[in-house]
């Protein structure tokens, strides 16, 4: 069993970083991720399935052009290959993220 506290991830989390693997698996890998004010997040895609969960903050998410606020409790599924980019952080966004084989295994 692997257990941990994403507040104490978020404060482990280096400067300059925006997120820490906390979990890897051949078939699953966990990253918390945190994004702050004036952060920028670019259009992007994952070759594997991703489950964000939003921890706390607010920000929109762009999926493939079509932006959509997101907020603490939120749950977002991305299919494999999916452009997105989160933006607009009005003040800490704090994102548990799964992803389905683990991330990068794909590649």
């Amino acid at each position: 069993m692997e257990l941990f506290n994403v507040s104490d991830v978020v404060d482990e989390i280096g400067e300059g970083k925006e997120s820490a693997e906390t979990v890897r698996g051949e078939a699953v890998s966990l990253e918390v991720m945190r994004f702050e004010e004036g952060d920028e997040d670019q259009m992007h895609a994952h070759a594997e399935d991703e489950v964000y969960h939003i921890d706390t903050g607010t920000a929109k998410i762009n999926v493939e052009g079509e932006s959509t606020e997101v907020s603490e409790g939120d749950v977002i599924h991305l299919e494999p290959g999916t452009d997105h980019r989160f933006h607009g952080f009005e003040d800490e966004l704090v994102m548990t993220v799964l992803y389905a084989p683990a991330k990068g295994s794909t590649e």
